[in-house]
C-alpha cells in the first residue's frame, strides 16, 4: 500500500500556489499561506476589506492518500471496485478523531471547510499537473467533513475513492457508500459561487469561525491572548493552523 511519490507538504504547497495564482483576488492571498508556525508574514499590508468583499474564505485540511494498485486490496476484494487504482484517505484517529469533529463543527457553524487530498500517484504525474496548472482540477479530490459520518470514534476509519467518481466509501470493517458533493472542478467552483457572501457577512462568518476554533484551544489559551488584537482574518488563519492543522485561503468568484 504505497504512498504517492511526493510529500504532503509538496502537495499542499503546489495546491495553494495554484489556488493563489488562478483563483485568489488579484492572484494573491490576503495572508501568506506559509504554514504559519514557521513565520507569520501576515503582517504585510493587505486590503482585507476588498478581499472579503470579493472572495470566499475557505478552510483547507490537506491529506495525502495511499494508492492501492493491487487486486488484493480490500476495496477490490470485497467488490466495491472492480480494479485498482483506488485512493485511500485516512482520518486522524488521535483524540477520538478530535480533528475531524472540530472540522465538522467549523463547517456546521457556516464556514466553508474542505479536506483536500491527492488523487495521483507518480512524480511525473504530479510534475505534469503542476506545469499545466491542474493541481486543483486534476490532482486533488475534495471532501466535506459533513460528508464523512463516523460510526464510532474508537475504530480506524478511512475514505476510499476513485478520481472523479460520484461516490466515496467510508471504510471501517466494511465500506459504506456516500455521495460526493465536490466531484470535479465545476462542482468545486459552483459551490464557492453559491457560497459567495458580502463583506459584512464574510466578516461575521470569520468572527464565528474564530469563536468555534477558540473553543477547541483547551490548554492553548495563552494563544488567545496573543492573537486577540490581530485582525480577524489573521486570527482565523492562525487558529485554523494551530487547532485544525488547516490552511485558510480566500477564493474569488470563479
Amino acid at each position: 500500500m504505497p504512498w504517492p511519490d511526493f510529500t504532503e507538504l509538496t502537495f499542499g504547497y503546489a495546491y495553494l500556489r495554484e489556488l493563489e495564482r488562478k483563483y485568489a483576488p488579484g492572484s494573491a492571498f490576503p495572508l501568506a499561506p506559509d504554514f504559519i508556525s514557521q513565520n507569520v508574514e501576515a503582517e504585510k499590508g493587505y486590503d482585507v476589506e476588498v478581499t472579503l468583499a470579493g472572495a470566499s474564505p475557505l478552510f483547507i485540511q490537506f491529506k495525502r492518500s495511499f494508492v492501492l494498485t493491487r487486486h488484493n486490496a480490500k476495496e477490490v476484494q470485497d467488490g466495491t471496485y472492480g480494479a485498482p487504482q483506488v485512493f485511500r484517505m485516512h482520518l486522524h484517529k488521535r483524540g477520538a478523531y478530535r480533528q475531524h469533529k472540530a472540522l465538522q463543527r467549523l463547517e456546521a457553524a457556516g464556514s466553508e471547510v474542505q479536506y483536500v487530498t491527492s488523487q495521483i500517484y507518480t512524480r511525473p504525474e504530479f510534475n505534469n499537473a503542476f506545469a499545466q496548472q491542474r493541481i486543483v482540477s486534476h490532482a486533488s479530490a475534495h471532501f466535506l467533513p459533513s460528508e464523512i459520518t463516523l460510526p464510532d470514534y474508537t475504530d480506524g476509519h478511512h475514505v476510499s475513492f476513485k478520481a472523479a467518481d460520484a461516490h466515496g466509501y467510508l471504510y471501517s470493517e466494511e465500506g459504506v457508500q456516500f455521495p460526493r458533493k465536490i466531484v470535479n472542478l465545476d462542482a468545486w467552483a459552483s459551490r464557492l459561487r453559491e457560497g459567495r457572501m458580502s463583506y459584512d457577512v464574510n466578516l461575521q462568518s470569520l468572527n464565528k469561525a474564530v469563536a468555534v476554533m477558540s473553543a477547541d484551544l483547551g490548554r492553548l489559551t495563552p494563544l488567545g491572548r496573543i492573537i486577540r488584537d490581530k485582525p480577524i482574518e489573521q486570527q482565523a488563519s492562525i487558529l485554523a493552523y494551530v487547532t485544525l492543522d488547516a490552511q485558510l485561503a480566500f477564493v474569488r468568484e470563479i
